[in-house]
């Protein structure tokens, strides 16, 4: 503590008077004097500077000369105004009066009192008057505000009530109370605890409000929801003075909850179940807040997977930068970004048509994102793309027409075919690329059924162009539904076969000169070869007859020259036979049909049967064996020379054994005839085929040469090769090839 102030501890006459200036100077009050007349002779006080006036403006002035506005009250309460003269007559009777003045505008709480002389007598008054303008300005709000809680109450379906500590029920107020059919005068004065039966929420709320806490419980009175709130009024002491409390019928709010509850469920629903991938994310953190089903089916995600990712994560990287910049300029309402591309879970790629639109979400600025896979539809458009691209390479007319015969598509080589411009014909009638010219009636008629039986044909025509030039195309059309139309389109693959035409026109001719000259060599080859024969047997009979009968005169050395010469014209003739055999294996003579090459080699078994036990061959048939399209004796001929030519080449060191197999390949089975005989030289292999070359002397390996030339000769007829594969000594194995059937 510090010294005490000398203002305040001393008591002499001095020290009153610098007190009371220490007053004037801080208080907002004004002291005033005036005598008997009500001159005023003395003013003084900080109140003064608080009006911008000083003592000088009341000192020499009558005291009811100031104007102001006084109320007194009276001692039977009332309040009335008071005049200026009326309270200097009551003060100088020897009243002392209390009142409030407004003065330049400002409040003052006035106390006039009679000043007495020595001789007890009234010579005047002394007053004081106190600034209470603010208190004025807070008891005037007070009052608005209680007039204005008032009014509410009165007005708002509420009521209010105020409860002390003990239970009793001090107020009970509100347009509430009608609603309930509650009156006033029938709560007020009773205790909560009669209030309350069968209530324990009550009880409960006011004893946690007891405690200095807000409460709330609800109740149904008179088919009416009612929330009620209890709050303790404190003291300055921080004791419960009371506990004030408010009711409100909730019974609209609660309908119009249940209502926003069934609608967001509604919409819940509507968002889960829709068919639509959905999703919402922060619009700030892009991290996704809400996910439906069908975008958890699509991405692969679960659903706690799917909260909190980043939207980010769910779009390639290279893609992020333009995710970032459509987030920032998203407009309100829906904004669209056609075939965006978006990851699934295992890294696989799919295309989402987006629509995205701003929304409040969870208090915060979020994105509704609605999204259809159209991955298949990329997919067509760009295989379309493609196709469309690679049929405008093609070097074929392609052509489409609606159901009206317009051009709805042509390809650049149509345009060049026909003599236009890109684009030109499209939406026009096809005549006016072309006009068509049947080849004939029959071939007319034959397209027309094809159209109707088939709905597609391939037919040659000619089509007339614009300038009057004509070219023979080969048209393949077909039938196509054209959209919105209730007769088809078609469309229509045109290739220029003018140059094919002639080409064929030259090929035949020339292939009938072939055929021609073909029949005539096989005449010739027939003829000549029975011709020949026939000296050559007369030759040869001479020889011999000539022999038998000058055997005796016949020297050993004419004998000789007779053998030589007979065996020369048989020989001969050995090879006009195998000429004439060869000559008659031609593609005219082939007489194919189904056969089982089983029972062939079977046969061919028992055809080489004496020969095979000559030379005690081993000949193993590797099957089993498919059934062959072709000429069944050509084929019977063709297995009789490989399996005769293996037993005649045989080694000397070892007996024959020749195996048969056959190996399936796409289109066609082969054939293959091996042996482990002496074998040859890869040089040899082409020349072997050719007719008469042989690679050994007749003395060694008798024969003509022309079995090979036979057995390739069947084969190609068929539409097969042969070949062969051999070394010296070691075998050779002949690999011959059949279409399959």
């Amino acid at each position: 503590m510090g010294l005490p102030s000398p203002i305040f501890s001393d008591s002499s006459p001095e020290n009153h008077k610098s007190l009371l200036d220490y007053i004037l100077s801080n208080s907002p009050i004004v002291l005033f004097s005036a005598d008997e007349t009500g001159l005023m002779n003395f003013a003084s006080g900080k109140a003064l500077d608080m009006l911008g006036l000083d003592s000088s403006a009341f000192i020499g002035t009558n005291f009811v000369q100031h104007q102001w506005n006084a109320e007194i009250r009276e001692e039977d309460g009332t309040v009335r105004s008071l005049e200026q003269t009326e309270a200097l007559k009551l003060v100088l009777s020897g009243r002392e009066i209390s009142a409030e003045t407004v003065f330049l505008g400002r409040h003052f709480a006035v106390r006039i009192s009679p000043a007495m002389g020595e001789d007890g007598k009234v010579k005047g008054l002394v007053g004081v008057s106190l600034d209470i303008t603010d208190r004025k300005i807070a008891e005037d709000i007070l009052e608005k505000r209680t007039v204005d809680f008032q009014t509410l109450i009165g007005v708002l379906p509420v009521v209010v009530f105020s409860i002390s500590p003990e239970g009793r029920i001090i107020l009970a107020d509100g347009k509430g109370l009608e609603r309930l059919k509650i009156n006033p005068k029938e709560v007020v004065g009773k205790t909560i605890f009669e209030r309350a039966q069968n209530q324990p929420e009550v009880l409960e709320a006011f004893s946690q409000a007891l405690k200095g806490e807000e409460s709330i419980y609800h109740t149904e009175i008179n088919g009416l929801l009612l929330e009620t709130r209890m709050y303790p009024r404190l003291s300055r002491s921080g004791r419960i003075q009371e506990i004030l409390g408010i009711v409100y019928d909730i019974s609209d709010r609660m309908e119009y909850e249940k209502k926003i509850k069934q609608n967001e469920e509604k919409y819940r629903s509507l968002f889960q179940n829709n068919p639509q991938i959905m999703f919402v994310f922060d619009r700030s953190s892009l991290q996704i807040l809400a996910v439906n089903r069908t975008a958890i089916l699509a991405y692969g995600y679960s659903e706690e997977e799917f909260i909190g990712k980043s939207i980010a994560d769910l779009r390639p990287e290279e893609d992020r930068p333009h995710l970032f910049e459509a987030i920032r300029n998203l407009k309100e309402g829906l904004n669209s970004f056609p075939e965006m591309r978006h990851l699934k879970k295992d890294g696989d790629m799919m295309y989402l048509d987006i629509v995205s639109s701003p929304i409040r979400f969870q208090n915060t600025d979020a994105v509704l994102v609605s999204g259809t896979d159209v991955s298949e539809r990329v997919r067509v458009t760009r295989e379309n793309r493609f196709n469309l691209e690679v049929i405008s390479q093609v070097n074929d007319a392609i052509i489409a027409l609606d159901g009206d015969m317009n051009v709805t598509y042509c390809n650049d080589y149509a345009a060049k075919m026909y003599e236009v411009d890109a684009g030109e014909c499209l939406g026009k009638h096809y005549t006016t690329l072309f006009k068509e010219d049947w080849i004939s009636e029959e071939n007319y008629q034959a397209a027309m059924q094809d159209w109707e039986n088939l709905g597609a044909s391939k037919r040659e025509l000619i089509h007339t162009l614009r300038s009057g030039k004509k070219i023979t195309i080969e048209s393949n059309f077909k039938k196509i539904n054209a959209e919105g139309y209730l007769v088809p389109g078609l469309i229509m693959v045109n290739r220029d076969i003018s140059e094919k035409i002639e080409s064929r026109r030259s090929l035949e001719e020339a292939l009938q000169g072939l055929a021609k000259t073909n029949k005539e060599l096989e005449q010739f080859a027939y003829i000549a070869s029975h011709d020949l024969q026939e000296p050559l047997r007369t030759i040869a009979s001479y020889l011999q007859l000539l022999e038998r009968k000058f055997s005796e005169e016949i020297k050993p050395e004419m004998r000789e020259f007779i053998q030589v010469s007979v065996e020369a014209a048989k020989r001969q003739q050995g090879l006009i036979e195998s000429l004439l055999s060869y000559s008659r294996i031609g593609s005219d003579s082939v007489k194919k049909s189904k056969g089982d090459a089983n029972r062939i080699l079977d046969e061919v078994r028992k055809d080489l049967s004496s020969v095979i036990q000559e030379t005690n061959t081993d000949l193993v048939l590797e099957g089993p064996f498919p059934e062959v399209y072709a000429d069944q004796d050509q084929i019977r001929r063709l297995f009789s020379n490989l399996i005769s030519n293996g037993i005649k080449f045989r080694s000397p060191n070892r007996d024959p054994e020749i195996h048969i197999k056959v190996k399936h390949v796409p289109g066609a089975n082969v054939f293959s005839v091996s042996d482990n005989g002496i074998g040859m030289d890869s040089k040899y292999f082409d020349r072997i085929f050719i007719i008469f070359q042989k690679l050994h002397t007749r003395s060694e390996y008798p024969g003509t040469g022309i079995g090979l030339s036979i057995c390739k000769k069947i084969v190609e007829n068929h539409g097969g090769k042969i070949w062969v594969q051999s070394s010296p000594g070691h075998g050779s194995e002949f690999f011959f090839t059949l279409p399959e059937v």
